[in-house]
Formats: structure tokens, sequence, C-alpha cells
């Protein structure tokens, strides 16, 4: 069957034929619009939702309709006691056994509340399959016109189907919707970032707006007055800051002390969950923000930098917040004095313009503007201005800890439904403290038949399809699976036969496709009622495969595996956070290092002692840590060592160990010998970042980074007479090989010309322009090129 793609102004529908025709959505298209109308007025269906757009076609209604959700939610408008929201799972990332359960209890109350035939009932599956989704708007029409419903809101009458409207319903069978839960491993750019929460997105942005924006004009004392863009931006972000830590701290003065009497100890920590520790670290974050305005010489690069890591904590916050807001409105529905308790406090802080369940999103509003707001600062400072490309780097970490933070809350929400899947297992005999969890994501679930080579019969079963497992239920009465076999997807393969429909004994057409153990000692054969649900299912386990023995392996010598991280860890290679709470990335079971799944060709030949600032538990915050030349955390013999063989003009800055003075960096240099030079460190008398480095006091830095910048250019032996003249930092200790992927013509004499597969060494990424870097081709040529033609395919190994 052609697969039906949904374009602007057309839609490619297939007939009973085959073929191929144009639908033209203006026309026939009344009764889905009509019930997306009827939605709308009973406001479970936003008025802004794309089904409500002027584009809308009718794959936007099916698409929020498949969850059971919203579904749910309309019974419990229409008639608020006729259902218990505790039973709808209101988070089932698409996971269909959750989506069906919700489906299941939408049908049964409409039955036993609200007198429906079961001849009016669409069947679950034609919701979620989207086969039979006229069912469902006639179903929704019956319900509509019943007298709890029509006499609150107008109903709409379902008519007599026309052929092209047949059609269109039809085509939803072919369409794909994509599933809301999707895999860790191949992370998209963090630009936009949807941590679930039960609020409305728009009003949680006006909360926010309105609460850290309102007193701008007199927050922060000038010191002087901004006249240029780039202050007006600066004083925004610490106006905003404070008057968000006043926020935090009216939280906890005003509701979190207050309550902790009037709630149990377990809801007051789940409602109030971090907003003591978020108060404490932005309390800090705004002190060292302030030194912007009496110290000129702070860097805001640096603060954001320092503060990465404490940052984190967001992450469970994230997580906690939509249970911290449905406890709360449970607590005030269930206790009238609890509620009148909390409305008297929102009267005495803000009177009562914003809610205490409001003012609790806006932290996560919070985090999520610091990249935003430092693109703004970006925007207006000067290229040439010192701090530019530090400014730069970071917004990419604020963006690299919003998509930190956005994993961990969806994360959480998955180990929820994994969790809940657990709890609804009989007969499970693995071990009593194996988790499912264990296995990775739920990637994908469904219904289908399965017989092994060695029975002879076709068993119906429910399968859940993890990252390294398969795991085969029988599915019982009252949302309840019997465990039957546990399949490890690494030991297995997919064959796919054919494409041809198979005929059972009652004359049904099934999709097959074999499962087939690598070592041919065994074989399933999979039945799928739909070709759309084999691929699908085909898919889910080949991505499963690959992401469990990824193709990338075979350019390194590492033991990866894919792995769980307990803690924060960030990947070797790009520095970024591997990002959930579930199967992260992959770490070596040999040399320990971690990785993302795109950073596995970069890692090279497995060391047992890999040393590198990203694997430097001591280095990991530092600003340095993504530069070719810094270690990390290492002695003067260590650092010897490692550069004994390598050519002169090498060097490294390294952290030095147990040092408790001002002056931690030292720079390692090979010449004729090993040269170790400590790089010293004065704090003028402003604060803690505003920091002169210097190797002698005949020239100081405001950063390591300047000072590597100049004796790359300068020699070094105005401070040591014993260097000779042309004492230069050359080469740094990592360096990185990569292919050139396209022609480029020098256009400057600090270039160089490349041609197609010339394999050069990368020994800088900064010194000159903005995504240009330093590289080194086999003839000792030395540029800059534009990152985009180099394709990098690891870390140079040198021998130790």
């Amino acid at each position: 069957m052609a697969t039906a793609s949904f374009a602007e102004n057309d839609t490619l529908l297939n007939n009973s034929m085959g073929q191929v025709s144009i639908y033209r959505p203006e026309t026939n298209d009344e009764l889905w619009k009509e019930c997306t109308t009827w939605l709308t007025r009973w406001e479970v269906l936003r008025s802004d939702h794309k089904a409500n757009w002027p584009t809308a076609s009718i794959v936007d209604l099916a698409n929020i309709l498949r969850d059971g959700v919203l579904l749910c939610k309309l019974l419990s408008k229409i008639d608020p006691v006729c259902i218990d929201m505790k039973d709808v799972n209101l988070k089932p990332t698409l996971a269909q056994f959750l989506c069906l359960r919700n489906i299941n209890l939408f049908l049964k109350i409409c039955e036993k509340n609200f007198a429906l035939k079961q001849s009016d009932l669409f069947e679950d599956t034609m919701l979620f399959d989207l086969t039979n989704f006229h069912k469902v708007l006639c179903t929704l029409s019956k319900l509509s016109l019943c007298s709890k419903a029509r006499f609150q809101v107008p109903g709409f009458a379902a008519q007599k189907l026309k052929r092209e409207e047949e059609m269109i319903f039809q085509s939803l069978r072919s369409v794909t919707i994509p599933l809301q839960s999707d895999t860790n491993y191949a992370r998209p750019n963090w630009l936009q970032f949807r941590i679930p929460c039960s609020q409305s997105a728009d009003w949680e942005e006006d909360v926010y707006g309105d609460l850290c924006y309102v007193t701008l004009a007199s927050t922060v004392p000038e010191h002087p007055q901004p006249t240029e863009k780039r202050d007006f931006v600066i004083k925004e972000l610490l106006d905003t800051e404070k008057n968000y830590v006043d926020v935090l701290e009216k939280l906890r003065k005003n509701f979190m002390l207050p309550l902790i009497n009037q709630m149990k100890p377990e809801h007051h920590t789940l409602v109030f969950f971090n907003i003591k520790d978020l108060k404490d670290v932005h309390a800090e974050f705004l002190e060292e923000l302030f030194r912007i305005r009496t110290h000129p010489s702070t860097r805001i690069s640096n603060i954001f930098m320092r503060f990465r890591e404490k940052f984190l904590i967001y992450g469970m916050y994230c997580a906690n917040l939509t249970k911290a807001t449905q406890i709360l409105q449970e607590l005030c529905d269930s206790d009238e004095y609890f509620n009148q308790t909390v409305i008297k406090y929102e009267k005495e802080v803000n009177n009562g313009r914003f809610k205490l369940r409001d003012v609790l999103s806006v932290p996560m509003q919070r985090i999520l503007k610091y990249h935003l707001l430092l693109d703004k600062l970006i925007e207006h400072t000067s290229e040439s201005h010192e701090e530019y490309n530090d400014l730069k780097r970071a917004r990419e970490t604020m963006i690299d800890v919003a998509g930190y933070i956005n994993e961990v809350a969806r994360d959480s929400e998955h180990l929820e439904v994994i969790n809940n899947l657990q709890e609804t297992i009989t007969e499970w005999n693995l071990a009593p403290n194996q988790k499912l969890s264990d296995y990775g994501r739920l990637v994908k679930d469904a219904s289908l038949r399965i017989k092994a080579h060695d029975d002879q019969k076709n068993k119906n079963r429910y399968v859940f399809i993890f990252d390294k497992c398969i795991l085969i239920c029988k599915q019982l009465k009252g949302n309840q699976f019997a465990f039957r076999d546990l399949i490890n997807i690494a030991d297995y393969h997919v064959d796919e036969i054919h494409n041809r429909p198979v005929l059972n004994k009652e004359a049904r057409s099934f999709y097959q496709f074999c499962l087939v153990k690598n070592d041919n000692q065994n074989a399933y054969t999979i039945s799928l009622r739909t070709a759309e649900l084999k691929q699908q299912i085909i898919k889910a386990i080949k991505d499963c495969i690959d992401n469990l023995k990824p193709k990338e392996l075979k350019h390194t010598s590492h033991n990866f595996e894919l792995h769980t991280f307990l803690q924060p860890t960030p990947c070797m290679f790009c520095s970024k956070y591997l990002k959930g709470l579930i199967s992260q990335g992959y770490k070596c079971s040999t040399c320990g290092i971690s990785v993302h799944k795109s950073c596995i060709h970069k890692a090279g030949k497995c060391g047992h002692n890999v040393v590198t600032s990203n694997s430097m538990t001591n280095g990991f915050n530092d600003p340095l840590r993504d530069k070719l030349w810094f270690v990390g955390e290492m002695d003067r013999v260590s650092a010897s060592m490692k550069l004994e063989r390598r050519e002169n003009g090498t060097f490294m800055v390294r952290l030095r160990p147990q040092c408790d003075t001002n002056d931690i960096y030292a720079l390692t240099l090979k010449t004729d010998t090993i040269k170790h030079m400590k790089i010293c460190c004065i704090t003028e008398p402003q604060g803690r970042d505003s920091k002169k480095y210097y190797l002698s006091q005949s020239k100081f830095f405001n950063s390591i980074e300047e000072l590597v910048l100049n004796y790359q250019n300068y020699s070094l032996n105005e401070n040591f007479n014993g260097l000779a003249e042309d004492t230069k930092l050359l080469w740094p200790f990592r360096q990185l090989k990569a292919v050139v992927v396209n022609n480029y013509d020098a256009k400057d004499k600090f270039q160089v010309s490349l041609r197609v597969d010339e394999v050069v060494i990368i020994i800088g990424k900064e010194g000159y322009k903005e995504d240009f870097w330093k590289i080194r081709t086999t003839m000792n040529e030395v540029g800059f090129v534009p990152s985009r033609i180099l394709n990098v395919e690891g870390e140079v190994r040198f021998e130790s």
C-alpha cells in the first residue's frame, strides 16, 4: 500500500484500486471540523491548537485523540463525577498499551454513564491504528447528542459519508503519525525545549513575564546608565535574575515554610521540590552577576560556565513539576480549609493575580531563557570583543544544559510508563530484583501473532520492544499481562521474507517476517495485521540492534556498550552531556570513556589510561575543558612522560594537583627538553573574576586562552632567557584527524587550500574567524580552513 502524505494544499489518497488521487481539503470535510469545533467549545481543545488552524487537516484531529487522554478529559468536563482522572494515564507517550487503556476507559464510561449502545461505539484499535476514524467521529457525535451533553453545548450530527469523504477517512490508515516518544541516541539540536507540564505554555509564559519583567525599571541601580544595546541586554539579564531570585524567596518564605505543618511531609516535599536549593543556587549566581556592574573585567561567560553543573538540579525539578501541580490541585479540591489557606497566601503575596501552581512553573521557564539572553548578548557584541567567542561557548553550554534538563524530564515520565507496565505483568519468572528499565527504553509495543519454529501453533501475544530485549506477554483481562518469554535483541536479526500478505484459516490477511537467532539455532515467525505495522516493528527492532551494535564501532577498537549513567556525564569528545536517565550513551568497558553514539567514530584506538580534559573529573567544569591543549589535572612527572616522545613545540596546559594557591595552572612544553612553567595568577581587588594571568611580569593576560594564543604567535624567550628565539607553542597535546570533503581555495595568507580526500590534522579551533579551524597538512602547511569542509574521524593517537 502506498503511503499517503498530507501536503499543504493537496492530500494524496489511496482508493480501493491502489491508485493515488488528489483531495482538495476545502471540500467535503464538514464532519471532522464540526467535531473539532465541538471539542473546542467544551474547552478540552485550545482555540489555537493546530486542529483549529485554517490549514488544518483531519490528521491533526486524529493525532490529538489517539492517546485517549483528551477523550477522558472530555467526559470529565461533561460530567465531573463520571470518571476518576487518577485512572487516566495523562502521559502515555503513545505507548500503545497505555493509549488503549485510556481509550477503553472512555468507551466503558460512554456505555455505562452516557447510555451509548455497543453499536454506537468504535473499537479501541479503530482510533489508535486509525483504521476507521469515521466510526470514532460517529461515536463522538452520539456522545454530543446525549442528554447530559447537548444541554450544555450543542452537539453535531454524523451524516452519511460521501465517496470523497470515505476516501479521506480511509487514507488515515496509511498515514504514519510520528510517535511523541523518540529514542535517545541521535539527539536533535536543542533549539526548542518542550518540558512536560500540565499548564498552558502561553499562560506559563505570561506568568513568567509578569513576575520576572514587571519591575525592570527600578530593580538594579545603574553604574553607569546603559548607553549601548549590549549594556541594555546585560541590564535585562541582571534585572530579570534579581526578580527571579525574589520569586524563589517568596515561594520559600510565603508558601513553603507556612504550609509545612498543613501538609503531609511527602506532599510538602513533592510540591516544593528543590525550591530551597534553587533559591541558594540563584542567590549565589546573582551575586556573581552583580560583579559585572562594579568590576567591568568580570566575564559573564565564565560565570555561566562555572554554574553549568549546578543548573542541572533543574532536571529533576522539571521532571517533578507535573506531579507537584497535580498533588497541589488534589489537596485544594479535597480540603477546603487548605484551599482557603493557599488562596489567603496568594492574596498576601501578589493580590491573587497568580495561583501557587502557576508560580511553580516559573523556574522551568527561567532555565530555558538563559541561552536566549546569551544569544541576544552575542548579537550586540562585536566579533572583535575579547569575550565574543567565550559568550558563544557559554550559549552552547546553556543550550546543552537545557537539553539535558529536557531529556531528564522526558525520561522521568518514560520510567513511570515502564514501572507502570511492570506492575501489570504476572507470572514474572526473572530475578525478583530485575527491573524492566534495566532493558532501556520502551521503543514500541503491539499486539501480534508469533510462532517459534519448534512449535506448530501460532499464538496471539502482546510484545514490548525495549532497547535491549523483546518482552513477550499474553494479554489478560483487567489491563494485565502474563509473562511468556524474553528475547535478547543483540542475539537476533530480522529476515523480512516478502511483502505479500498471507491468508490464515479464517481468510484474514497477515504480513510476516522472521526473527532469526544469529547462530541459526532458533527463529520466530511474526505475523501482523497490516503492512504498515510490520514495517514499524521491523524498524524498531533494527534500530535497537543498531544501537546495541553501532556500525561506527568498526572505526574504533574501544569496547563500547550501551550504558545507563547514574550521574551527569559528559561525552569525552564533544564535552556535551549524555542526556536523559536511560541508556544515555556508550561506555568503553576497557578504558571507561563515555561518548555519544554520534561521537563513536572519533574515538580511535582504545587506551587503558586515556587522559583528556573531558575524562578528568577535576577539569570537567573548567572553562578550558574543550581546548585541544588542556588535559585537566596532571602532575609534572606524568606530563613529562606524555610529551617525551612528541615533537618539539608540543604543549599542554594542566591543572596542578593538590594546588591550594591561586596559581592552579601550569604550561608544559616539549623543546630539546621538557619545560614546566607555572602560570601565575593575580586577583585584582574587584573580585574573583577580575584575574590576570602571566608567565612573567613582562606581559599580563585576561585569560589562559589569551596567554596561549599570544605565545602561539610570539616567542616565549621574553619570559625565559634559556629558550631559543623561535620557541613558540606550536602543536597542542591533543590533535584530531580529519578528511577534506570539499575543495577549498585560500582567501588570504592565513588560510590554506585543500582538495577532497586530503587528510589533515586539526590543531586548533580558535584564533581566526568564527567556524574556521587551524589545520596542518601532510606537507606541513599550517593555516585556517572552514570547519564545514572537514569530516573529523577521531583523535590522533601518539606513541607513549
